[in-house]
């Protein structure tokens, strides 16, 4: 997770890095950890921000509708929607935080060149995904969508369907800052992180 892949991050530079040399590579892999960690701390702060915002609407939705015998029409729309983006948008950053399922028996047995080798492999199929299904697909559906109007606010469902566009692009920059990491050794895969710990 976040917590181990930071514990690793600061015991190199200790080390003085993987390489042991200072140079470029290390200040441009620093800089790339730092977007990454921007990235998914912007993530965690919207996704619990919407988060927030339909538990709000789900107490409004009960009160009107016991209390005040007029059910708010509109909540059950806009939480509708908002769990749409929550969804996905919260793929994106267990994409970046490692958080996903995943079967480690295999990397986990195997050497470390051939875990890394599996871990490039494994995100350049998810970027292929990425961008084959949610960026184009979801750009596409997004576009068509746009006269469509939702029944109850009249929002356009395209707007629903455009943070599969955005999720997409946010996992490709997440895994390719991952795949630059292991292939020029300054990130480690879930197997080694746990030897390491």
């Amino acid at each position: 997770g976040f917590i181990t892949y930071r514990m690793i991050s600061v015991s190199r530079r200790a080390r003085g890095g993987t390489s042991g040399r200072p140079g470029s590579g290390r200040f441009g892999g620093l800089m790339l950890y730092r977007l990454k960690t921007l990235i998914e701390h912007c993530l965690l702060v919207i996704i619990s921000t919407l988060l927030a915002v339909m538990v709000v609407l789900m107490l409004w939705q009960v009160f009107t509708r016991y209390f005040l015998a007029t059910p708010a029409l509109f909540t059950e729309e806009s939480l509708r929607f908002i769990m749409i983006w929550t969804g996905l948008l919260g793929t994106a950053y267990c994409f970046g935080t490692r958080q996903h399922l995943a079967l480690e028996l295999l990397p986990s047995m195997a050497p470390p060149p051939v875990r890394r080798a599996l871990g490039v492999f494994n995100g350049l199929v998810t970027i292929g995904f990425a961008v084959a299904t949610m960026f184009f697909g979801g750009w596409k559906a997004s576009v068509s969508a746009m006269q469509q109007l939702s029944p109850i606010m009249q929002i356009p469902i395209g707007y629903v369907y455009l943070v599969l566009p955005i999720a997409a692009v946010l996992i490709v920059i997440l895994i390719g800052i991952e795949i630059v990491g292991l292939i020029t050794g300054q990130h480690e895969t879930p197997s080694d992180a746990q030897e390491t710990m």
